[in-house]
């Protein structure tokens, strides 16, 4: 039982409830929380304007509301039927539910003004796994209004579920002074960037692991790995890094070069980089999954009179976008040296084997097939990283006249996490098959990490004929997308 209490919620916590079968609580405190901010949202509303309570939105934000239509929340239900339309394909099931605990854990934060009979049927919607169908094209960076307005269509009953079901227990009506607070959220948009980090953050932990691999295949020379070298490193990540490799690579051997490929000298620059953005985006969702982030933003107490509304843009996910582009950009760089790593293990003047790592010189072709894989998928993950945080667009009558689009850079990430582990597990294919031929054996190292990595390398078939290689790709990416791979 995962407990959300509004103040932080640990992105492997969501990663555990999205992949299913946690069940998940809301907290006392964050009941009474969002008590206090229904009371102040109401004690605000009886004396001034409040978008979306008392006006429409977007353009029609001047509108004011009708008084009769307000309290038969005619208004609420037509905000969400109108704003619940998205298209495309169907959303996993891992995505939906990591959207569905982040909203959770933003309302339990209390700044939404919300009954909190929403957040309990939210709850119930997620333990029960009667998911909300969330179709793929729809938000633009400024809040996920038509995926959570169809998640509040399904918990009235209007909609089915994602399994073609009635929601157990649909709500009877929804609120005027709850439908704006509901759907005011990017929760979709962050859940994808939450899901992409965990499982980028396992592969490179893996990649870092592989690289040590080939390095040890290539004879490379640890100097570059030194302490002296990575103290004179430009950050303090790419610093770790070498600490790291230098561990990793400890006892494997007198080098063959002076001045290795940029592949293996630059390692710490190349993986270091991608785990400062991995490190940097990581600092931005743990704020962001608690963050009440909806407009208006309700704080004070009503008791007190304290109370208040502000109107804000903090909705729109210009960091998040930026973020984002910046991790793709890591990736996308490194890519280029993993791709010359496993070029360079086809090579017999780096490795002492057969070209291809073929079992002879007799016109085999080996793993020449799978440079090509993994360039193929380097160049998706390269597509990816065109920067999206420089799109703009200008809609609803003018209202609103920017976009982060940090939605579209979000999407994008789950496509960069699968081409990644196939570049991962092709590299791997193609080490620990050198490292075999080469008669290297896991007790020879020093490190446990590298022993455990090289030991999954012998999981992989030994057979150096030419034959099908796609089990072999496809054995190495389930390997490198398990979180205790190489520890």
């Amino acid at each position: 039982m995962i407990e959300i209490d509004g103040r932080r919620l640990r992105l492997a916590d969501i990663a555990t409830v999205a992949a299913g079968g946690t069940k998940v609580s809301l907290a006392p405190s964050a009941v009474e929380r969002m008590a206090a901010s229904q009371r102040s949202a109401r004690a605000t509303a009886l004396t001034r304007p409040v978008y979306g309570r008392s006006t429409g939105v977007g353009a029609n934000r001047s509108v004011s509301l009708d008084a009769g239509d307000n309290e038969a929340n005619v208004h609420g239900l037509n905000l969400l039927r109108s704003h619940a339309v998205d298209t495309g394909g169907v959303l996993d099931r891992e995505t939906v539910r990591a959207m569905l605990v982040i909203r959770l854990s933003q309302l339990a934060a209390g700044s939404s003004g919300i009954n909190p009979a929403v957040a309990d049927a939210v709850l119930d919607m997620l333990n029960a796994d009667a998911l909300p169908e969330v179709r793929e094209f729809g938000g633009i960076g400024t809040a996920d209004l038509n995926a959570l307005a169809g998640t509040a269509l399904t918990l009235l009953g209007e909609r089915r579920t994602m399994d073609g079901e009635a929601i157990p227990a649909p709500l009877d009506t929804w609120a005027t002074a709850d439908a704006l607070p509901f759907i005011s959220s990017s929760a979709l948009t962050i859940a994808q960037a939450v899901l992409a980090h965990q499982k980028l953050s396992t592969l490179l932990h893996n990649l870092t692991t592989v690289s040590a691999l080939s390095f040890t295949a290539m004879s490379g020379n640890p100097e570059a790995l030194s302490a002296e070298v990575a103290r004179a490193a430009d950050s303090p990540a790419v610093t770790e890094m070498a600490g790291l490799l230098r561990g990793l690579v400890e006892g494997s051997g007198a080098p063959s070069r002076i001045q290795d490929p940029y592949s293996l000298r630059t390692l710490p620059q190349a993986l270091g980089s991608v785990a400062e953005e991995l490190d940097s985006l990581k600092g931005l969702l743990e704020r962001l999954v608690v963050a009440g982030n909806e407009n208006p933003l309700v704080f004070g107490s009503a008791e007190d009179g304290s109370n208040g509304v502000a109107h804000h843009g903090l909705f729109q996910m210009t960091g998040l976008a930026r973020r984002v582009d910046a991790l793709q950009l890591a990736v996308g760089a490194a890519c280029a040296t993993n791709l010359r790593r496993i070029s360079l293990l086809c090579d017999p003047a780096y490795t002492g084997l057969h070209r291809f790592l073929a079992a002879d010189d007799a016109g085999q072709s080996g793993v020449m097939m799978l440079e090509y894989v993994a360039a193929a998928a380097v160049g998706h993950i390269r597509a990816n990283a065109q920067p999206v945080s420089l799109q703009t667009v200008v809609l609803s009558l003018g209202a609103e006249e920017d976009a982060s689009f940090a939605s579209v850079a979000t999407s994008r990430m789950d496509s960069t996490v699968r081409a990644l582990s196939t570049v991962v597990g092709v590299e791997l294919v193609c080490a620990a098959r050198a490292l075999r031929m080469q008669d290297r054996t896991p007790e020879e190292f020093a490190s446990l990490r590298f022993r455990r990595a090289f030991d999954a390398g012998l999981s992989l078939p030994a057979d150096v004929q030419d034959r099908d290689l796609r089990p072999d790709v496809d054995a190495a990416v389930q390997l490198v997308l398990i979180p205790e791979f190489g520890r």
